[in-house]
């Protein structure tokens, strides 16, 4: 009787134990972060998406951008930039971080658009969090945001358009979406600083 009960002691042990394992390396919408995504022409522009779970960052999740049909369509898509079936995908490190450098244009405020979401991200299968889309390469160079009716153009860039955009919502603080690049919820100098460069810089590429 005693073996048998140390056995079972044993296979429980073990059950409970790797369970535990499992649900560590199942990523936590509640514990990752993902913010709003972010490109421009070029691609020079860093996104990251960190995938946690209880026991801490998750090593070579597939993470995954899914693109609504209608921001597919409203997105300038750089030539050489894979999106095949709307989804862009990259694995984490060892901090669970996934790194993208997407290459287009064109601001997507869900709050601006016909359907909803704009992208979803998951990461290994599980649905993290539903976000939108933007660019220091918001409008067109009329203007005109791609939700209002931008004609996809032929080359996108980052312009004098975009800088009269970005900058009434800077100097005044007043909230815009599409300005908002680092999605904290606030427009200020950390958005001035990461939009500046780019707008300095006249980031441009054909488009498909």
């Amino acid at each position: 009787m005693g073996r048998r009960y140390l056995l079972l002691l044993t296979v429980l042990i073990t059950g409970v134990m790797a369970a535990g394992f499992a649900q560590a390396g199942i990523p936590d919408p509640a514990l990752s972060d993902v913010p709003n995504v972010i490109y421009v022409p070029g691609g020079g522009l860093e996104y990251i998406v960190t995938v946690n779970g209880s026991g801490g960052p998750i090593d070579t999740a597939n993470v995954q951008l899914v693109f609504s049909e209608e921001a597919d369509t409203l997105i300038a898509w750089c030539v050489g930039q894979d999106h095949t079936n709307r989804t862009i995908s990259a694995l984490t490190d060892a901090n669970g971080e996934a790194h993208f450098f997407i290459a287009a244009g064109g601001c997507v405020d869900p709050a601006r658009t016909a359907t909803t979401p704009v992208v979803e991200v998951f990461a290994n299968g599980i649905k993290l969090a539903e976000v939108g889309g933007l660019s220091p390469d918001a409008v067109d160079p009329n203007g005109v945001l791609p939700t209002d009716g931008w004609a996809v153009p032929g080359e996108a860039q980052v312009g004098l358009s975009d800088a009269s955009f970005h900058t009434p919502p800077i100097k005044s603080g007043a909230y815009e979406f599409c300005t908002d690049i680092n999605s904290d919820g606030v427009i200020g100098l950390d958005d001035a600083s990461i939009l500046t460069p780019f707008i300095k810089g006249g980031n441009s590429c054909t488009t498909q």
